[in-house]
């Protein structure tokens, strides 16, 4: 067979597996849900919470992760020019350890978040 072909037949194969297994999920969860007698909005309350309404430390997390890597690679790709080092090693080496430096710093600000949450409970 052509490859032109394999593509176009794979994609419209793959796409309808991962519809059926979807479906047949659904209908799973839905026939549990009778079973248990709970209801959609019981079963809902106790689920996961989408990304978008996720913790607020978790979300500071993401944003200083994110920028401080993108700080690191700015200063590696600094660092390649001015001092001549190998380009990738250098801007490996400075996206981690700007990424652990913001997974620090995120580490201080939440454990203080909670100690004022505890303390507050009391």
């Amino acid at each position: 067979m052509d490859a032109g072909i394999l593509v176009p037949i794979t994609f419209f194969i793959g796409t309808a597996v991962i519809l059926w297994k979807f479906y047949e999920g659904r209908h799973k969860e839905r026939m549990l849900m009778i079973e248990k007698g709970v209801t959609p909005a019981e079963f809902k309350s106790g689920g996961i919470t989408p990304f978008w309404k996720s913790n607020i430390l978790s979300n500071l997390k993401w944003g200083l992760l994110f920028t401080f890597v993108g700080i690191g690679l700015f200063i590696g790709e600094q660092i390649h020019q001015f001092v001549e080092f190998d380009e990738e090693s250098s801007i490996f080496a400075c996206m981690l350890i700007f990424g652990g430096l913001a997974l620090i710093i995120f580490y201080f600000i939440a454990s203080k978040k909670i100690k004022e949450k505890q303390v507050n409970e009391e």
